[in-house]
């Protein structure tokens, strides 16, 4: 009966630890660039060689003004760094769309592009907004010369912190698919964010 016990304990070490610490490594953001409120954290991916992005920063603005952002797919180049193209494709329902992405990639990584499902919930009795934009792979031919991302999942969490200000908290867990360079991931990684938050700090300070 002791060593019966003995084998049960050693299988749930076996299986209980190293899923433990998989949830730890995953956890450990780490503070890669900050500028003017704006903090980009990165942490390496189970799922990728990609490493997944936080960013988060208090800015002007409101909850709607954020919304009508990001459900402005065409006015995307404007304030998404290295967006090339983006339209909306289908309308599912108003909080519910499908739409296109093209991103450039600097020479000689080709553009990556990807189809995505964007679903938005307001509560507006807790003052928050959360956006959740997931590619979808088996979405419409392949584009020609282009490669097209293998797993693309982006989560905007807004909360209000009065009339005025909003605390934005942004996660991308993606792959980019294909071969790429490691300082292209880096760039990506590190510039693309904050060049990103800085050009929506500007937008929603003019609104």
């Amino acid at each position: 009966m002791h060593f019966k016990s003995l084998v049960k304990s050693l299988l749930l070490l076996l299986f209980v630890f190293p899923f433990h610490n998989c949830i730890q490594a995953q956890d450990s953001w780490e503070l890669k660039k900050e500028k003017e409120g704006i903090k980009v954290y990165t942490r390496n991916s189970l799922n990728s060689s990609f490493k997944d992005i936080r960013v988060e920063a208090d800015l002007q603005g409101t909850i709607g003004a954020v919304r009508a952002l990001l459900v402005d797919f065409e006015k995307y180049p404007r304030w998404a760094y290295a967006t090339k193209n983006s339209e909306m494709v289908k309308q599912i329902n108003r909080n519910q769309f499908i739409y296109y992405l093209e991103v450039s990639a600097p020479w000689p990584v080709t553009n990556r592009y990807l189809y995505a499902n964007i679903s938005v919930v307001h509560d507006s009795l807790r003052h928050n907004l959360k956006v959740t934009s997931e590619s979808i792979n088996d979405y419409q031919p392949s584009v020609e010369k282009l490669v097209r991302v293998a797993r693309s999942k982006g989560v905007w969490n807004v909360t209000t912190l009065s009339d005025k200000m909003i605390h934005i908290e942004y996660l991308l867990e993606a792959d980019p698919g294909g071969s790429v360079p490691a300082w292209v991931l880096n760039l990506f990684a590190t510039k693309a964010p904050m060049a990103t938050f800085e050009e929506l700090k500007n937008i929603l300070a003019q609104k």
